[in-house]
């Protein structure tokens, strides 16, 4: 049940939009096997730190090594030379049971990479590998403590980690989503569920029927009802928990257990590691070596390859080492593990942009563009460009002086601050103040009203009450609006806008030219030579050229201004400009679509013309 969950999550996301919670499913089954395991050998007499070590190492790291491998392969052929660097990173954090803080340093699992992100799900089993290593600590001190102080110990901490759960959620989601000490609640559950043994299981056989089909309800109802905006893990992370722990404690004397108990389920349960190893590799890279026409028949044929590939590492790789038990191979898997981490730490240390390209001469020079352009300073990331931490607006984000200069404001997400860099390009290179700036920026976080996670609602209200107290001239509304694709609430929000501030132009930026993964990775794809083109077209144009016209409807129908980004920076025929410089090299955008200094300094000449 979690496996086909998240592989249906992520190979077709409008299906299952919160299959996500197969994960969570997952920690639940692993905290209640190994305390089950770890209590039937304690009651033997026959537990031990060693074998405990040898068992998990033979379980996870044959396959786990197999994967890694052939991810590290495939990736040298299809990823640009940056997004190679971030694998061979990734790959070495997982060897090193550190994948899930790797993921989270970098962006959120829901961010705009992840699905260029082949080793993303090795974050997961980082959080269970921390799991084990804090198993023989907690066994040792549990041998010194009473079974009640134990289980006291036990709920003491599941508290600890569910509180830490629901506040870093709001605060910090990204980290959140990804660290142990939110999620080691799940794996406690079922520690104390192993505990709690037949106690937990209700005598009345009515009552084990209806509870295990409720806990099912509530699994498949987190699986369907959430979705990406979901504020999770936090509090919404009980329903898939609570619904596994009523799954399992209602035992095997079940009618869902006897469904779940035939040979086609079972066998799907055996393959569920190398299913889970294989599924997402397959899925990001296939997706990549294939046209975006073709992602509607390549999916399922990928998906199937992940089930052959699961099969034959079950049959002949995991299967045997599990049997076997072997001392000597464990050593060897642990050395052959650690010898790989330090090799990929040393080419992650000593490789440059050019070698990562391997003599590709359009690779090597948008990886060198890429490396080096410094998007965050004159954005100013981290005091008017902030994240989604709970980081208050400073006031030096809006110039006081001179008074008399009119105020124009931008307010919106991580393109808005992006915009706010080239405002300031041409503020720099007028002889005299033409104007002040203001800048309320926010990642993830949309100039709408009501919308995004606690932290853009609350964030989004402070900045109205600042807007009605400093009533700029200009306020430029942008982001990333595709997806934000409901108009209504673009409408609303411009309302209430356009009441609060009766003197203020409000000037709406339309969608920026996205590219499919990253403008680097195109060109390194598509240009053979040493020479980039000035203009190319991106993938889906249409489709975005149609959602920005729904945007200008909209915007027009409130009687307030709109800028085309498309318009300003493509031709009527497709062609975007991607190139304003050879020497030194200078793109539009060096990820999917945020814009260069150059580029959003386009934009602001546009936006500027008219006042």
């Amino acid at each position: 049940m979690a496996v086909t969950l998240v592989v249906l999550f992520h190979a077709w996301p409008s299906l299952l939009p919160g299959g996500f919670v197969g994960v969570d499913v997952f920690f639940v089954i692993s905290g209640f096997v190994v305390a089950r395991m770890v209590a039937a050998q304690l009651e033997r007499g026959s537990f031990g730190v060693k074998a405990f070590f040898l068992r998990r190492v033979n379980r996870l790291a044959p396959a786990m090594l197999l994967m890694l491998v052939s991810t590290l392969v495939a990736s040298a052929l299809i990823l640009s030379p940056t997004l190679l660097a971030q694998v061979v990173a990734s790959a070495a954090g997982a060897l090193t049971l550190v994948a899930n803080l790797v993921f989270a340093m970098q962006a959120g699992y829901f961010d705009q990479l992840a699905d260029v992100k082949p080793l993303l799900h090795c974050w997961s089993l980082a959080v269970e590998e921390q799991f084990y290593l804090a198993v023989p600590l907690a066994v040792l001190l549990g041998k010194r403590l009473s079974p009640r102080v134990n289980d006291v110990l036990l709920v003491f901490c599941f508290a600890l980690s569910f509180g830490a759960s629901v506040w870093l959620t709001s605060t910090s989601p990204q980290w959140a989503y990804l660290v142990p000490t939110t999620r080691a609640w799940e794996l406690l559950e079922g520690v104390l569920l192993a505990r709690a043994g037949e106690r937990a299981t209700p005598s009345s056989r009515w009552l084990r029927e209806v509870l295990s089909v409720a806990g099912l309800l509530l699994i498949l109802g987190a699986a369907i009802g959430f979705d990406r905006t979901t504020v999770f893990p936090g509090a919404w992370a009980a329903l898939p928990v609570g619904g596994t722990v009523l799954v399992l404690a209602t035992g095997p004397r079940t009618v869902l257990a006897s469904l779940v108990s035939r040979r086609v389920v079972v066998g799907l349960g055996l393959i569920s590691y190398p299913l889970y190893l294989w599924h997402w590799p397959a899925l990001t890279l296939g997706r990549l070596a294939l046209p975006v026409d073709q992602h509607a028949v390549g999916t399922p044929l990928l998906v199937a390859l992940s089930l052959v590939l699961s099969v034959v590492t079950w049959r002949f790789v995991e299967r045997p080492v599990r049997q076997r038990q072997s001392r000597t191979i464990a050593l060897a898997l642990v050395g052959t593990a650690a010898a790989l981490a330090v090799a990929l730490t040393t080419v992650q240390l000593k490789f440059t942009p050019d070698d990562w390209a391997f003599w590709n001469p359009v690779a090597a020079k948008v990886a060198r563009f890429e490396a080096n352009y410094p998007y965050e300073g004159d954005a100013k990331f981290g005091t008017c460009w902030l994240v989604d931490e709970r980081k208050p607006a400073l006031p030096q984000c809006i110039e006081l002086e001179p008074p008399e200069l009119p105020l124009v404001m931008v307010w919106g997400d991580s393109h808005a601050a992006r915009l706010t860099a080239g405002l300031r390009a041409l503020q720099a290179e007028a002889t005299r103040p033409v104007f002040r700036l203001g800048q309320r920026t926010r990642s993830s976080c949309p100039p709408l009203f009501g919308v995004g996670s606690d932290i853009c609602v609350e964030a989004n209200e402070a900045v109205l009450v600042e807007l009605r107290r400093v009533q700029p001239t200009v306020l430029i509304l942008d982001a990333r609006w595709r997806l934000y694709p409901n108009q209504t609430l673009l409408r609303e929000s411009l309302v209430k806008l356009r009441a609060a501030l009766p003197r203020t132009a409000v000037v709406v930026v339309g969608p920026v030219p996205e590219w499919r993964v990253t403008l680097p990775w195109v060109l390194s794809m598509r240009v053979h030579g040493d020479t980039i083109p000035e203009r190319s077209m991106p993938i889906g144009l249409p489709e975005q050229r149609e959602l920005d016209r729904l945007i200008a409807e909209t915007v027009t129908s409130t009687h307030t201004r709109f800028v085309s980004a498309i318009d300003e920076l493509c031709t009527s025929s497709g062609d975007c400009l991607v190139k304003l410089a050879d020497e030194p090299l200078m793109l539009t955008s060096w990820d999917y679509g945020h814009l260069t200094t150059p580029a959003a300094r386009l934009i602001g000449v546009r936006l500027l013309s008219e006042w």
